[in-house]
């Protein structure tokens, strides 16, 4: 059963000094995310990923397309039907030093959501307020504290606790461990893939960094330029990417012994505006494989296997 499901969401914003010219931050991107999985979104900055799930939280509102939640359209809710929606729905943002309320003590923090929608007593929501701080890793001791006196992984841990108040069903991961020092990184996706097992979490984690993903995610869409270019199981994105900037991506991977054999893909250029895309496939200025159908025409989709799609001239021959 697929908890979250968009089809062509697309989020449009036009340009603050010239609102004849639209930036086509998320231009038509579709998947599905099983219920209790982690499906990851990956991809360069300014691709669109964190529009993408900001949309799906309705902190933006979509330019067209559906995103479906437990069957129910939620693209266009308000008032109070939007406030439900987001009782379900729950983000953990990048930066754990401004996600949080340098003035608010950790336990009125992460008793706020509670507070919102009045989900108990002060001594319930207090007491339940322990029982996050301790799911989390997180000494009950601290409570009084301030954000400033954590550090950024302890920070992201309150994070984290805040996000799980309501009992959601769907938790969205923006880059949760990027701005993390890399020895605090693997505590904290321990920590959620624990918290996932435990809770029956479903998570969209989005990340530029693929071994993450990779230690993370069962399944995988790559985007590039406000568009997804192919999206698979880990093991067949991994095993066998086919779009050539998936294949980029992959050979940027560093990991120690590893020689260069001259088939990697490496990328050259910079990422379009999304303000003023090029045509046929956005790709084609970074491509080494593009021809003139790539500049003229859009890609259709190609079905490789069940679970294996991507968007590429090259692969419909």
């Amino acid at each position: 059963m697929y908890l979250l499901e968009t089809n062509d969401l697309k989020v449009h914003f036009p340009m603050k000094n010239n609102k004849k010219v639209v930036i086509k931050a998320v231009d038509g991107v579709s998947f599905k995310v099983p219920e209790g999985k982690t499906f990851g979104l990956v991809g360069e900055s300014g691709c669109g990923k964190s529009t993408t799930a900001r949309a799906v939280i309705r902190l933006y509102q979509p330019t067209g397309g559906d995103i479906m939640f437990g069957g129910k359209n939620i693209a266009h809710l308000k008032g109070k039907e939007l406030k439900e929606y987001r009782r379900n729905v729950q983000m953990v943002f990048q930066d754990p030093y401004a996600s949080l309320n340098p003035r608010m003590t950790v336990s009125q923090t992460i008793m706020d959501p509670m507070k919102i929608y009045k989900t108990g007593t002060a001594e319930e929501m207090q007491q339940r307020v322990y029982e996050l701080m301790e799911l989390t890793g997180l000494d009950k001791r601290f409570a009084k504290r301030f954000p400033h006196e954590f550090s950024g992984g302890q920070r992201q841990r309150i994070g984290i606790a805040r996000a799980l108040a309501l009992n959601p069903k769907l938790v969205i991961l923006d880059e949760p461990v990027s701005a993390l020092d890399v020895s605090v990184q693997s505590q904290i996706l321990n920590l959620l893939k624990e918290l996932q097992e435990e809770l029956n979490l479903t998570y969209l984690f989005i990340s530029h960094n693929l071994s993450v993903v990779d230690y993370m995610c069962e399944n995988i869409a790559v985007m590039y330029l406000g568009r997804v270019v192919e999206q698979a199981s880990r093991q067949e994105l991994f095993q066998d990417p086919k779009h050539p900037y998936t294949q980029a991506l992959l050979s940027a991977i560093p990991s120690i012994g590893h020689r260069l054999t001259g088939e990697e893909e490496f990328l050259t250029g910079d990422l379009p505006s999304p303000a003023d895309p090029p045509s046929g496939c956005t790709f084609h200025t970074r491509c080494p494989h593009a021809c003139e159908k790539c500049r003229t025409q859009i890609p259709g989709k190609t079905k490789l296997s069940e679970t294996h799609t991507a968007f590429c001239h090259m692969l419909e021959e």
